[in-house]
């Protein structure tokens, strides 16, 4: 009886030790092929399409730098996150280079608010698998109020390039309308 005792303990902890456990790289949907599977696209990207969700830090600098700084009224700190080189394309198609000329730019923008508001729908720190970059994808929707009460509500997108210093160096912005002047 002993002997079979310690047979089956000893099969228990043999098979215990052996067990693999299998790891599910399903993507979200249920979808476990798409963590794995090359999918041909119909064009040829010109930048990238191979992707991987990126550093959260980095979200968390582009939204207070960008976003509750702004809606704040304090863009004092700006050189902590924004490259000196920095090119910025903004929604009105003005190009701004350099972190001198975008804080100034971005100061007098916002005080021809008295207020905004800034709600945040999504935002998304990637990495670009082939090129080695970080970006950051921000989604958003913004209610500015000027100086004679005037409310104007805009959807934005925002695409920010971080270095290998990790500070933004580049800046695509849209939005969902050209405001009318």
């Amino acid at each position: 009886m002993k002997k079979i005792l310690l047979l089956l303990t000893v099969a228990a902890l043999f098979t215990a030790c052996n067990n693999e456990t299998k790891s599910s790289a399903a993507a979200p949907g249920g979808d476990s092929t798409a963590a794995t599977t090359s999918v041909t696209l119909p064009y040829t990207t010109d930048y990238s399409s191979s992707f991987k969700v990126g550093n959260p830090e980095y979200s968390a600098m582009i939204l207070q730098g960008s976003w509750k700084d702004w809606e704040n009224n304090t863009m004092d700190n700006m050189k902590s996150w924004v490259a000196d080189t920095i090119l910025a394309f903004h929604s009105d198609n003005v190009m701004t280079k350099g972190v001198d000329s975008l804080q100034a730019r971005w100061k007098r923008g916002r005080a021809g608010y008295t207020s905004v508001i800034d709600s945040i729908h999504a935002v998304m720190p990637t990495y670009t698998i082939d090129q080695n970059e970080n970006w950051v994808l921000v989604w958003a929707k913004e209610i500015n109020t000027d100086s004679k009460g005037k409310i104007d509500t805009m959807e934005l997108m925002e695409t920010w390039r971080i270095n290998k210093d990790g500070k933004a160096d580049r800046l695509y912005q849209y939005d969902r309308h050209t405001r009318k002047q």
